[in-house]
């Protein structure tokens, strides 16, 4: 009796099927040998151009992520370094790098990608200009900050406590700050923005100044700047360009510090105040701070201050609401816009875990529209909120 064969089922056939050219594909692969990488299993992508890069920056920076949108920058500025000559590129992400810095408040930095900017060869003497003026801008930006943050109002006037570590350091950038501007001029004489920088560092100059009549010279130079640049920024505008955005290139005012209380607006002493019309605040809001925990006390063995004690009827107006701290202040710089606006609002100085909640209470005061002799100007000053920790109930 013959026995026939049993033929695999259809199934078992159509699996050796999909599995023979799997199999052979497989003995096609070369087995690498010790000491090689296998090959990659895709193409190699290529490294982003700089053109790439920059314009990935770019979308970074429209959405607000400015420590990413610089790396891309400055790695552009890498792969451009090593390339012979000035090229286009180059000399856009040098602008864009030294922008986004600004915008980061790393002024050295910022300085540094301006000054290479104007040194490039063949650079227009426009954009050279340009440079030097923003290069002014970010030493006034450190001035600025240096000087607030030793700012205080003592009854009726404004008290600098700066240490002369501190001083010497304020001289050296507004001294910085001014050949700058007077580089900025060299090149286009009729420059308003550097005119106003030039004002602003002669106005924080004349307020660290402790000699009265030292101090009230650098006021005329200030006003003397400022002028200029109202009337250099009038004659733009007739011209036609846009001098209706509010930022520190524009004709400002620099005062101490704002009032607190309208009582308080009564008897502060700001000679700058006096120079002008408005200024003033017309309505104050005060932060409400999130709850945070108090920094814990130094084993000292002492008992700690008590810290429910409720203010005088001639304190300043805290706010007294979550916050579990001793009493402290925070500093928010403010620019007020010629509409009488907060137009821009930074910390300067205080705890940063309770800044946005202070910055927003400035974004909400208001003020009477500054002009100073009758032409429109803005106003920068600090707003000061004192912080207390609630009662006890």
């Amino acid at each position: 009796m013959i026995t026939r064969p049993k033929l695999p089922s259809p199934f078992l056939t159509a699996a050796i099927c999909l599995a023979l050219p799997l199999l052979a594909a497989a003995q096609s692969k070369p087995v690498p040998t010790a000491g090689t990488a296998p090959s990659p299993s895709g193409p190699v992508q290529a490294p982003p151009s700089s053109a790439q890069l920059i314009q990935q920056g770019k979308s970074l920076y429209r959405a607000v992520r400015l420590k990413e949108a610089l790396e891309k920058f400055e790695e552009a500025l890498r792969l451009e370094a090593g390339l012979e000559g000035q090229s286009a590129l180059r000399d856009e992400a040098l602008g864009l790098a030294a922008v986004t810095a600004f915008r980061l408040d790393n002024q050295p930095l910022a300085r540094r990608y301006f000054e290479q900017r104007a040194a490039s060869p063949d650079q227009k003497s426009s954009v050279r200009a340009f440079c030097y003026y923003r290069i002014a801008l970010t030493y006034w930006r450190e001035v600025h900050d240096l000087v607030a943050r030793r700012g205080t109002i003592e009854k009726d006037r404004i008290v600098m406590s700066h240490s002369e570590a501190e001083r010497a350091e304020i001289d050296l950038l507004i001294s910085g700050g001014l050949n700058s501007v007077d580089m900025t001029l060299r090149l286009v004489e009729n420059y308003p923005e550097a005119y106003n920088i030039r004002n602003l560092l002669y106005a924080e100059s004349a307020l660290v100044e402790s000699d009265p009549a030292k101090s009230q010279a650098l006021r005329l130079l200030s006003i003397e700047a400022l002028n200029r640049a109202i009337e250099l920024t009038e004659q733009a505008a007739v011209a036609g360009r846009k001098t209706d955005i509010a930022d520190f290139g524009q004709p400002t005012i620099r005062i101490a510090e704002f009032s607190r209380t309208p009582e308080e607006a009564s008897i502060l002493i700001d000679p700058m105040t006096r120079l002008i019309e408005g200024g003033i605040p017309t309505r104050r809001a005060q932060p409400v701070f999130p709850p945070v925990k108090a920094p814990k006390p130094e084993a000292t063995g002492q008992v700690p201050p008590s810290t429910n004690t409720a203010p005088s009827a001639q304190s300043t107006p805290s706010v007294q609401g979550s916050v579990a701290t001793n009493n402290s202040m925070l500093k928010v710089e403010v620019l007020v816009s010629t509409a009488g606006e907060v137009a821009f609002a930074s910390l300067i100085d205080g705890r940063p875990e309770l800044g946005p909640a202070a910055i927003l209470a400035a974004r909400g005061w208001r003020f009477e529209p500054a002009r100073l002799n009758g032409r429109p100007i803005q106003v920068s000053g600090l707003i000061t909120f004192e912080v207390r920790p609630p009662r006890n109930r």
